[in-house]
């Protein structure tokens, strides 16, 4: 019987590439409908829930309302994402007039590094922006406030157009006490299944609560792409 190589012999590494999707220059108007077609399949469920109560399961009604409140807020973080890249990069390219937030951006040295060595090219700037802002979310009064205004689209401006009120410093504070309501109930049905933690009691719900919430999201991402969408037509030549 021949005796057996026992010798380890190397392995064979991996071979195959990690894929690099670079992230896509989406125009205004692509990531005005991303948020509409998102929230229309949102606004669907409301058949769910309407069917749903008619068979006498309203408990599983106000499951499908308190799930369209999470959806719908994480639609309009999602919404804040995409812009932030958008408006940042026009900045960034000359196109717009750049905020005052903006010239405080922080950039690690990686990324300094990169751009010197891609000087024909700005896509460092945008890919830094889509990994900077990836884990960051806009839904709180203060963030969203501050997130809006470093990306050139006053906060006070945006809630003046999405809820008119008397002026825009009224509008600026009309905004922020609801922006943060709606997160708070945001968190509550996420994380806590809309129950008060002193009681235990859940917080009640209804058709009408949520279709005002929508609306109010809605308010505001129309507000912003509307003032986004002049800034365009203003930095476009004649």
């Amino acid at each position: 019987m021949g005796k057996r190589d026992l010798s380890l012999t190397p392995r064979n590494e991996e071979t195959r590439e990690r894929i690099i999707v670079s992230p896509v220059h989406f125009p205004l108007a692509d990531i005005k409908q991303h948020f509409d077609e998102s929230m229309q399949s949102v606004k669907e469920q409301f058949t769910v829930a309407d069917n749903l109560l008619s068979e006498g399961n309203a408990e599983g009604c106000r499951i499908i309302w308190r799930s369209q409140i999470v959806f719908a807020e994480s639609l309009l973080d999602f919404y804040i994402h995409e812009m932030s890249k958008y408006c940042l990069f026009r900045m960034f390219i000359g196109e717009w007039q750049k905020s005052e937030k903006y010239k405080n951006l922080e950039i690690k040295m990686s990324k300094v590094e990169e751009a010197l060595s891609a000087k024909e090219s700005d896509e460092w700037f945008f890919e830094y922006l889509n990994e900077r802002f990836t884990k960051d979310v806009f839904l709180s009064g203060d963030s969203m406030r501050d997130q809006l205004n470093l990306i050139g689209i006053s906060f006070g401006e945006a809630m003046h157009r999405a809820f008119h009120k008397d002026t825009v410093n009224a509008s600026d504070k009309h905004g922020y006490r609801l922006v943060k309501q709606l997160f708070d109930r945001r968190n509550k049905i996420a994380h806590q299944n809309d129950r008060d933690h002193s009681s235990a009691a859940q917080t009640d719900i209804t058709k009408e609560f949520v279709e005002q919430y929508i609306s109010d999201i809605e308010a505001i991402v129309n507000a912003i792409h509307d003032i986004a969408k002049e800034k365009d037509e203003a930095s476009s030549p004649a």
